[in-house]
């Protein structure tokens, strides 16, 4: 069953009830509109078309690593974790990944509080703030992740294939991220740099 017309024109089952509006935004951003009446919450999912296959050589899991950075504040929110604890607080979650390909972020909130909680979603696509102390913080927190996931089979395996794959092709890359070293420091306009170099071993 088609809905629409031209390019915008969305297949869907004759049984779904819902209904869906493509758009596209001033700045090029594609958006799906749904619209179901029999749903108790809104949600919204924003992905990135970069992915862990875009981490430069030297920067494995740098994709991985400004995913955790995002969530943390903004120009127009700047206290730490006001976003999540909106989210929290009205009902919702919030959460996101790396793929090789893609980031995705997203969360659900309860219908009233959707524009509020989606202009602080959307900040951190516009003026994300991401001080030293953060930036310290989620390195660890991605080194833990890693240290977590070398207990898993399911990881070690992934990671056995990625190790015998060509060297040349991107999915060889390790993709998690490790704290092995690590600089910080602020310029004379208070942006902090950071500098990881990550490996994997056997």
């Amino acid at each position: 069953m088609a809905v629409g017309g031209g390019e915008s024109e969305i297949f869907k089952s004759r049984s779904d009830k819902r209904e869906y509006r493509r758009i596209i935004l001033p700045n090029s951003l594609e958006a799906l509109l749904i619209s179901d009446p029999d749903t108790d919450k809104s949600a919204v999912s924003m992905n990135v078309s970069v992915g862990s296959f875009s981490d430069p050589v030297g920067l494995e899991g740098l994709a991985h690593y400004l995913e955790h950075m995002l969530f943390y504040a903004s120009e127009k929110y700047p206290v730490e974790e006001s976003y999540s604890k909106y989210i929290i607080e009205h009902g919702g979650s919030t959460n996101a990944f790396t793929t090789a390909e893609h980031t995705n972020f997203y969360f659900d909130i309860n219908t009233d509080c959707l524009e509020e909680g989606l202009d602080r979603f959307a900040q951190f696509f516009i003026k994300p703030l991401m001080s030293p102390d953060a930036t310290i913080r989620e390195i660890k927190a991605v080194d833990s992740e890693n240290q977590k996931n070398l207990l898993s089979d399911v990881w070690r395996m992934n990671q056995l294939q990625k190790h015998l794959s060509s060297k040349n092709h991107p999915y060889h890359k390790f993709i998690t991220g490790k704290w092995l070293f690590f600089v910080c420091f602020n310029n004379e306009n208070n942006i902090c740099i950071c500098i990881t170099f990550n490996f994997y071993v056997f």
